[in-house]
């Protein structure tokens, strides 16, 4: 784990970690994001730190490897890819993410770029993404796959998206001002239903329950 000394800087108010590598995946997943992922991405990173610092002071998480978290959430929908770089034709769009990630982090390594990436680490972050839409398993392993999906959850459901109220009405509206939402629902379907023309044995059984869900809570 990374020590707790990192740089950090404020974004709506919430303390984010700052450190080269960070500030990198976020240049990467700018690059292979439209808008609307892009912002859904930045604010699932800040909403998770939200929720980690409010269940690390309550005693319900234990202490948190911030650089594997954020890029993590960062790249969490890497394989939505916009360019198509990073798309496979037949893998889950979890996996290619997970893959992508993984691949980005050994290619820093290599370049002299990511000091302190172990095996652990890098690991951390490929399940973190693979596993995020599965919360069946995600929010039973390791604190940064945990918290990765809860701040999925946060930015699509909202608030209430726990009983706990770890996010506020205030804090959820500063970061939607910070990075607008840019009709997320809408731009799910679109990516999910590409998903289920171009390689349907990998999706369609996988997402059409998400996106009744997202029908219910968003489009009615």
């Amino acid at each position: 784990m990374v020590t707790p000394d990192l740089a950090t800087k404020v974004i709506a108010g919430v303390t984010v970690v700052d450190t080269p590598i960070v500030r990198a995946a976020q240049g990467y997943a700018r690059a292979h994001g439209d808008d609307f992922a892009f912002n859904h991405v930045m604010r699932s990173w800040i909403f998770g730190v939200v929720v980690y610092q409010k269940l690390h002071e309550r005693g319900v998480l234990p202490q948190m490897d911030l650089e594997a978290h954020a890029i993590s959430a960062v790249f969490h929908d890497l394989g939505w890819d916009c360019t198509g770089e990073l798309v496979s034709q037949d893998k889950r769009f979890e996996v290619d993410g997970a893959e992508a990630a993984r691949n980005w982090i050994q290619e820093e390594q290599r370049s002299g770029r990511a000091e302190h990436w172990d095996y652990h680490r890098t690991q951390l972050v490929w399940d973190a993404i693979a596993l995020h839409t599965t919360g069946t398993i995600a929010l039973y392993k390791e604190t940064v796959v945990k918290v990765c999906a809860f701040g999925i959850r946060a930015d699509i459901r909202g608030p209430n998206f726990d009983k706990g109220g770890t996010i506020s009405w205030d804090v959820f509206n500063a970061v939607n001002e910070v990075f607008p939402r840019l009709d997320l629902a809408d731009g799910i379907r679109r990516v999910i239903c590409g998903f289920c023309r171009t390689k349907p044995e990998t999706t369609y059984g996988q997402y059409i329950p998400f996106l009744v869900l997202l029908v219910t809570m968003f489009l009615t």
